[in-house]
């Protein structure tokens, strides 16, 4: 897309495009407005074949059918808008609607601060119900109904849950939680379908930079491969590059380059990650997107595992840091992976 300049001539003024939004406001308001006149009918099918109700109610559920559509369009609209734009209101409306999603929540609203300043009244403090107040308060109250919820539904939630290493729940400083989460855990089967071990784990050496790191990588493979696998009937006549969307990666991140694609057709080509496939894992995957992405070198590695790496004494070239990083993502994958 050609960037428009301050001195080129507009294609559109702004009052064209607010008389335009205008319209579409109004009709969808008319078709809101008629699917619920209907909505006394019921389900079309309920009715008798080429009745004037059936007729109706099928009119009904294809304006919905519409109306669905189009707002499913203007709500990614709205969305990547507030990536870059410089109007408050519909950052602020778009952060709150995102709430759900942790990672892209906060990355709004870090752009929303830098943009227009912290959350504060006229004398500088800062107030209740900002964005990461609200936040906080929405996480406690979901949290706090989690536990009811799983009870009344383990088979829905199970789903989730087995994909997970831990369980959300309220931890206080006057409840031991313990009772609780072991029974939620057996209950749901917490992290049956995880790519790491989620045992209980020796204290000492569980808590390192390097897995701190490699676990959010591993999952992402984790999910990646079983995307691939899962719709390669389906979809695998696609680009592949367009296949790791969303699975890998979606707006506002950067699209993989040409060499991670090739490392990632290698995934579902590979036996399921575990402590006796580590090496493999290590050599053909984890590593090289490692290199590619964020090894950089001793002066640019911003990442604390790797850093630590690229400051051994014996590390004086890359292949000396290639070969040092296999040795601990291989070991690192071995204590912790799943037995086979």
């Amino acid at each position: 897309m050609t960037n428009i300049k301050s001195n080129d001539k507009p294609k559109f003024s702004a009052k064209i495009i607010a008389d335009r939004f205008r319209t579409v406001k109004q009709w969808a308001e008319e078709a809101f407005a008629f699917a619920r006149e209907l909505d006394w009918l019921g389900d079309a099918k309920q009715h008798p074949e080429g009745s004037e109700e059936r007729e109706l109610a099928s009119v009904r559920d294809e304006v919905d059918d519409e109306l669905n559509r189009c707002c499913r369009r203007l709500a990614v609209f709205w969305h990547v808008r507030a990536e870059t734009t410089q109007f408050p209101d519909l950052l602020i409306d778009v952060i709150g609607n995102q709430r759900g999603d942790g990672p892209d929540a906060l990355r709004l609203m870090r752009r929303y601060h830098a943009l227009f300043g912290d959350e504060t009244d006229k004398e500088g403090e800062v107030v209740p119900e900002t964005f990461p107040d609200m936040f906080a308060w929405d996480t406690y109250l979901r949290a706090s109904a989690l536990t009811e919820l799983a009870e009344q539904y383990p088979k829905h939630i199970r789903h989730s849950a087995r994909q997970m290493h831990g369980w959300p729940m309220i931890v206080s400083h006057h409840l031991d939680g313990t009772h609780e989460f072991q029974r939620m855990a057996k209950l749901l089967e917490l992290g049956a379908d995880y790519p790491l071990a989620v045992g209980p784990r020796k204290r000492r050496g569980t808590d390192t930079p390097l897995l701190r790191y490699l676990e959010p990588v591993v999952w992402r493979l984790h999910v990646l491969r079983k995307v691939l696998i899962e719709t390669e009937k389906t979809r695998g006549h696609e680009d592949f590059k367009g296949r790791l969307r969303p699975s890998w990666w979606d707006f506002p991140e950067k699209p993989p380059t040409p060499e991670i694609v090739e490392i990632l057709k290698i995934v579902p080509k590979l036996p399921a990650l575990t402590r006796k496939t580590a090496r493999v894992w290590s050599i053909k995957v984890i590593v090289p997107i490692i290199l590619a992405e964020d090894a950089g070198t001793p002066e640019t590695c911003n990442i604390p595992a790797l850093h630590n790496i690229w400051r051994h004494r014996s590390v004086k070239s890359r292949g000396t840091f290639q070969s040092r990083l296999h040795s601990a993502v291989t070991d690192t994958l071995q204590r912790f992976g799943r037995p086979d």
